[in-house]
């Protein structure tokens, strides 16, 4: 989840931009839920005379059945809904009806308890995501209002996020930002409502989680750029609790970050600009990570390591490549949670510069790289029949892929443009920035797709498509690629 939390300030993180917290004037403690909730255009102006909520497009009537309220697309719209957050801007003007509505909601669905199936605490909005958030809403509605009405209503929701039975991470569950955020969630009440024994326990956790959150090279285990990022800002705060050096993770970030600033989005998230680059070499073997910066106008990141896991995409040998000080390939990021057309596109191969198979969307290899040197790298992967061999070396002009595919009749090597470049027959050309993308194969197809640059914003891209056939004899399929950027003539 990433919307802030006001207790975790990263290293290296993205600059202040204008939010809607940034007009109102409310305690520090509400930025986060606030900004959610205007986010998903939470329209609260009938919930003290109807008890009608307006949240993301969909209106609640705010009763014993209304508050099981279910969006079968978007898993997150249930999240946020029943954090409460939009009591928030509610109890900015009406501050009695914003405590009467979460006392309402406390009555009508107690905690069922972790013996409760998920789908039966979901529905009732006893997830370990819910009640975190919910936390996190009643903490700052304490902060805005000091009602004593909401002690017994958070104690209940500490209870809950101190269950080791429910708790996202060790010893019952591999470690998570879930975990993490519960923790700061804690924190922050433990503060609020003078309650030192949910900070002790929080800090406890801290210690026994963070050997765990980060590779040795620095990179955690989720695979996504922007929850790198989240994780960097999350554990900041907490390692300076436990005087603890995060520079490997914050090495690893900002090695991500392209020369101008911009963290593309891999995995799940969008692009982060303001980012603060360092102009490293980056090598983990074992989450699957390589980038590195040429000079001041060359930069790459190559993905490989372990099957699709926590916030991952089908994207095992996808690259970006920046040169000439502009983004040529670009990852696709992600549009929102629904589960649509769109979430599906950014999770799969197509929507990545991969070597795909045709016919099987659904191969989820685990991939094994070998660093030729700071700008060469071979990948390989075998799994259900299908075996993949990539070499990759990146210069500042020029970008060679060499692949090797067996187990299949087809394949298509996927070059995904950054958003700027119009297909030509040849390549592609950048009017913007006077800049010709030459790709020299011999099957060339452009295809029109989305990039998703912001959260709910698509700009048009293009796939420049290389198909290669299998060789009747040899049994496999060969396609060495050579990029070439240059100014335009």
């Amino acid at each position: 989840m990433l919307a802030a939390l006001a207790l975790a300030v990263g290293v290296i993180h993205a600059p202040a931009q204008a939010r809607p917290s940034d007009a109102v004037t409310m305690p520090g403690l509400c930025n986060s839920p606030f900004n959610v909730a205007s986010l998903r255009g939470a329209d609260v102006s009938r919930v003290a005379s109807d008890r009608v909520l307006v949240y993301d497009g969909v209106t609640v009537r705010l009763d014993q059945r209304g508050w099981t309220t279910t969006h079968r697309q978007d898993p997150s719209w249930v999240l946020w809904f029943q954090s409460l957050n939009w009591l928030v801007p509610l109890a900015l003007e009406d501050p009695k009806t914003a405590i009467d509505v979460f006392e309402e909601r406390d009555r009508l669905l107690p905690d069922p308890g972790a013996s409760a199936g998920r789908l039966d605490r979901k529905a009732v909005g006893w997830t370990q995501g819910q009640f975190r958030t919910r936390l996190e809403t009643a903490t700052c509605l304490y902060a805005l209002t000091g009602n004593a009405r909401l002690i017994p209503i958070a104690t209940r929701l500490a209870r809950a996020n101190a269950d080791p039975e429910r708790y996202p991470g060790p010893p019952r569950r591999d470690v998570h930002n879930h975990g993490t955020m519960s923790n700061i969630a804690l924190v922050q009440a433990g503060r609020a409502f003078d309650r030192p024994e949910w900070i002790s326990l929080a800090e406890k956790r801290f210690a026994r989680d963070l050997p765990e959150v980060f590779s040795s090279c620095g990179m955690m285990w989720e695979q996504s750029s922007t929850y790198q990022e989240h994780n960097v800002s999350l554990w900041d705060r907490a390692a300076r609790i436990l005087h603890v050096d995060l520079a490997k993770p914050e090495f690893a970030l900002g090695a991500l970050v392209r020369p101008d600033s911009v963290l593309e989005a891999i995995g799940d998230g969008q692009p982060r600009a303001g980012m603060a680059p360092n102009g490293g070499s980056l090598w983990c073997e074992s989450t699957g990570w390589a980038a590195g910066t040429l000079d001041d106008s060359t930069h790459f990141t190559l993905r490989f390591g372990p099957r699709v896991a926590y916030h991952g995409h089908r994207d095992r040998g996808s690259m970006t490549w920046f040169a000439l000080g502009t983004p040529v390939l670009s990852d696709r990021g992600l549009y929102d949670k629904r589960r649509d057309a769109r979430f599906a596109f950014a999770e799969s191969m197509a929507a990545h510069s991969v070597f795909e198979p045709v016919g099987l969307p659904r191969h989820n290899p685990d991939t094994w790289g070998t660093r030729i040197s700071n700008r060469e790298f071979r990948l390989s992967d075998s799994s259900d029949g299908i075996s993949r061999d990539r070499v990759v070396e990146f210069g500042s002009d020029t970008l060679t892929v060499r692949d090797r595919g067996v187990g299949a009749k087809e394949w298509i090597q996927h070059w995904q443009l950054a958003p700027g470049w119009k297909p030509t027959s040849t390549g592609a050309v950048h009017p913007e920035r006077g800049l010709v993308l030459t790709v020299d194969c011999q099957r060339l197809k452009a295809i029109k797709v989305e990039a998703f640059t912001a959260w709910r914003t698509a700009e048009d891209a293009w796939d420049l498509q290389c198909r290669v056939d299998a060789d009747r004899k040899r049994g496999d399929a060969r396609q060495t690629t050579v990029l070439t950027v240059a100014p335009a003539p």
